[in-house]
């Protein structure tokens, strides 16, 4: 009977196992992997959320407010104010002209005495409302907030482009270096072969052990590029995961082949005469956001010297006492105001002229930009259009010299089998085969990253 401990040994050996699974994508899901998982992209939505909190904060500005206040003072010594005694001279003066008018009394030097005018407890509540009427810049600033908003979301859509660009340029790197190793994996087979018949004939005495000595020496040479190839196959998966960040612990691997792959990017179908359309390119509209808000910044600075009006109003009680709990003493007096303000700007130095002028030079200036993006983009889609033209004709090169290569390196292999040829010659036919092939597949890389960059240019991506 198998112990316990056994069996859970060999579980833990089977979650380890399944917790190892290499995990398989295809092009579109690892873009998919990368566009959910990017920082870049995170820290994007995080700046659209911020955008749209801020246009939240700027209209909340223009909304009514409601503060109520309570406050309580207490004087433990009544503060006093001298007062000048003006009652007497009065009287006298009184006096003077009637009872005393034989006998004037002297009025005499100011006297004075404290008074107060406080209690010692002193409550006050009230309620402020406040509210904006009118305000030109106001109105701007809410429309600006909401196109820096979509502005930020064009950066999206730009930073989207970029992923989807590294990651298949990434993915396909690897598909070429799995079709490389395919190629040499075939090569190998068959010079195995080839060495195997050739060890037999030399046993026979039909050929000399140098022959085999070229065979040894040439299936050495494609083992070690086979080996330095699987090196290279690491990084090249090691830089995909890093563009779809991956984790770098992890394995990874490819669900579609290179055939696979070329066929969904119907690289046949490319019709280098269609028109280009440059407002498709997100660079292109993100450019035009930033214009919009040029020009909203300029209205905002107009505007600026416009009235702005405002209301208020103001409702409270106050409560003053020297005994506070003493309600035979003066109760709550309520008071209300109701106001009005119109702010209206008069001069201001020169500082609204200086801004105006300030963002017109500002809006010229992206203006020029957008016409240097333009000319730039036609030169990179005229540019993208001959370097996939030049691709697709290297490959289509490359494919008939593959075939030459192939078919000689077969009739050489022949003739060295049937003893009318030489090693040499078929080294040399066996060399020229592996640098057609070689160059073949790197026309086809270099033709998939023409598609790849023709599709950017285009706005396609």
């Amino acid at each position: 009977m198998i112990s316990r401990i056994t069996l859970i040994f060999i579980s833990i050996l089977v979650l380890q196992n399944v917790g190892q699974a290499q995990a398989s994508f295809t092009l579109e899901e690892a873009i998919d992997y990368a566009l959910k998982n990017s920082s870049s992209l995170k820290m994007k939505q995080l700046d659209i959320r911020e955008a749209a909190i801020s246009v939240d904060e700027i209209k909340a500005n223009g909304m009514p407010t409601v503060n109520g206040t309570l406050g309580y003072q207490y004087f433990p010594a009544v503060p006093q104010q001298p007062l000048e005694d003006f009652i007497s001279p009065i009287v006298i003066g009184v006096l003077n002209n009637s009872v005393t008018q034989a006998n004037p009394i002297p009025i005499g030097d100011p006297t004075f005495f404290e008074v107060s005018f406080a209690q010692k407890h002193n409550i006050a509540a009230s309620i402020d409302a406040r509210a904006l009427i009118f305000d030109g810049s106001y109105l701007a600033a809410v429309k600006a907030a909401r196109l820096y908003k979509d502005f930020i979301g064009s950066g999206v859509e730009i930073s989207e482009q970029e992923i989807r660009n590294n990651v298949t340029k990434a993915y396909m790197n690897v598909l070429i270096l799995d079709k490389n190793k395919e190629t040499i994996d075939k090569n190998i087979s068959s010079l195995e072969k080839s060495l195997f018949e050739t060890k037999e004939f030399y046993k026979e005495g039909f050929i000399e052990e140098l022959d085999v000595d070229r065979l040894e020496l040439s299936l050495a040479n494609l083992e070690t590029e086979k080996m330095k190839l699987l090196q290279v196959e690491n990084l090249s998966k090691n830089l995909l995961k890093f563009q779809m960040e991956y984790p770098m612990e992890q394995q990874i691997a490819l669900a579609e082949d290179l055939e696979t792959v070329i066929e969904k990017s119907k690289i046949d179908e490319v019709n280098l005469e269609d028109e280009f359309d440059i407002t498709k390119r997100p660079e292109y509209i993100q450019i035009n956001k930033g214009l919009e808000l040029q020009d909203i910044q300029l209205e905002s600075v107009k505007k600026s010297n416009w009235p702005s009006v405002s209301a208020f109003a103001n409702a409270g009680e106050t409560l003053a006492r020297n005994e506070l709990f003493n309600n035979d003493l003066p109760g709550w007096l309520p008071s209300v105001v109701l106001g009005l303000n119109v702010n209206v700007p008069i001069y201001d130095g020169g500082l609204r002229k200086s801004q105006i002028e300030k963002s017109k030079l500002a809006t010229e200036k992206a203006l020029i930009e957008r016409d240097n993006f333009e000319r730039a983009i036609e030169l990179q889609v005229a540019n993208a259009r001959l370097q996939y033209k030049n691709a697709k004709a290297t490959l289509e090169s490359t494919e008939k010299s593959l075939a030459l290569a192939e078919k000689i390196y077969e009739k050489t292999q022949i003739k060295f089998r049937e003893g009318v040829g030489s090693s040499i010659e078929l080294t040399q036919a066996e060399a020229a085969l592996f640098n057609e092939q070689s160059l073949n597949i790197n026309a086809l890389y270099e033709l998939l990253n023409a598609k790849i960059d023709l599709d950017i240019a285009l706005g396609k991506l």
